[in-house]
């Protein structure tokens, strides 16, 4: 499973950097999915990183979403998927112990 998380993390970042020029909200979506896949790679790992961490991912879910949603055209299910993304983040920072 790890390694099928790290092939994802490289595959949106290489997305990422192609689209970086062309389709700048495209790639800060490649972006932000290859960085809650790294993410939850170290909480497979057993080395989560602390609580903020995850909010903060939420909160750049978050905007993503609502960048996908209003900004640009036809991204409906970028959108979806970031807001899906962004809940499961939410859900992995609650099962996190407080450290």
């Amino acid at each position: 499973m790890q390694i099928l998380y790290a092939a994802i993390v490289l595959f949106f970042l290489v997305m990422g950097g192609y689209y970086l020029q062309a389709e700048p909200p495209y790639a800060v979506h490649n972006f932000v999915i290859a960085l809650y896949f790294f993410v939850i790679l170290f909480e497979f790992r057993g080395n989560p990183f602390p609580r903020r961490v995850y909010l903060l991912l939420s909160f750049l879910l978050l905007g993503n979403a609502l960048m996908q949603f209003f900004y640009v055209q036809n991204n409906v299910i970028f959108g979806l998927v970031s807001l899906l993304f962004a809940y499961f983040a939410l859900q992995a920072r609650r099962r996190i112990r407080r450290g």
